[in-house]
Order: C-alpha cells, then sequence, then structure tokens
C-alpha cells in the first residue's frame, strides 16, 4: 500500500516538526538531523514494486497527492513566515531548517506525482522513439 505508507511518512515528518516546536516553546534546545531525512525517503520507496495492495478511496490516487502537495506549499509559507516573524536567530534558523525540509517533502510529492501521470501523458516506444538517420541502415 504505497499511498498509505508515502502519508504514514509524512505524519511521522509533521510529529518530528510538532515535537521540535514543543521543545522550542519549553525553552529546551532544539538539533535537526539533516541526513535523518534522506534515509527515511529511502524507507518509504523500500518495496513499492513488490507491493500489490491498493488503498481504496473514491479520490483517484493523483489528486490525492495533489492535495498532500498543496498542504506542503502551504506549510512553507507558513515556516518562512515563522522565520521573519522570529524573536532570534536560533528560532529563525529552526524555522528555516523545517521550510527546507517541507520542501523536500514538495519534490517528494512532485516526483511522486509525476512518476503515477507519466503513463497517461507519454508515449514511449521504440515504434515512435527516434533512433537517427542511419539506423535503419
Amino acid at each position: 500500500m504505497a499511498s498509505v505508507k508515502i502519508f504514514s511518512w509524512l505524519a511521522d515528518q509533521e510529529k518530528k516538526h510538532y515535537s521540535i516546536f514543543k521543545k522550542m516553546k519549553d525553552a529546551v534546545p532544539v538539533l535537526i538531523e539533516k541526513d535523518a531525512f534522506f534515509k527515511s525517503v529511502l524507507s518509504i520507496f523500500s518495496g513499492w514494486k513488490e507491493s500489490r495492495a491498493r488503498l481504496n478511496v473514491k479520490t483517484s490516487q493523483v489528486e490525492l497527492y495533489r492535495k498532500a502537495l498543496e498542504v506542503e506549499e502551504d506549510s512553507i509559507k507558513l515556516y518562512e513566515e515563522g522565520a521573519e516573524k522570529a524573536n532570534n536567530a536560533a528560532m529563525q534558523a529552526v524555522f528555516l531548517q523545517i521550510a527546507a525540509e517541507e520542501k523536500a517533502h514538495r519534490q517528494v510529492m512532485e516526483n511522486i506525482i509525476e512518476l503515477i501521470t507519466k503513463p497517461d501523458t507519454w508515449a514511449e516506444n521504440a515504434e515512435f522513439g527516434y533512433r537517427g538517420e542511419d539506423y535503419y541502415l
């Protein structure tokens, strides 16, 4: 169930962001791991090809991902505005780091949308591909 795995991953990322802001509110020092994000992205795609289960919803899969993309874009704006209004440099840095993570989430959603819509918009076939002038000689 690729969709469930991806949306669960997004939810886990948002929980992590919540935890960071809670620590900031409680005046606890915050440390954001940069490499952990990329490792987690790889984990959401592992087993995709082998997975045969499907998410049964009335909304198309593309529309679900497009809605997730909108949420990520709204989050980016929110965190960038938070950085502008931050009281100190440390808080501003946290907002900007989380905005950067949201941009990476946005990129993941854009890539997934391209992956699942490409078969509908792109015809790639040996019959139609350009082979060069001397290919058929």
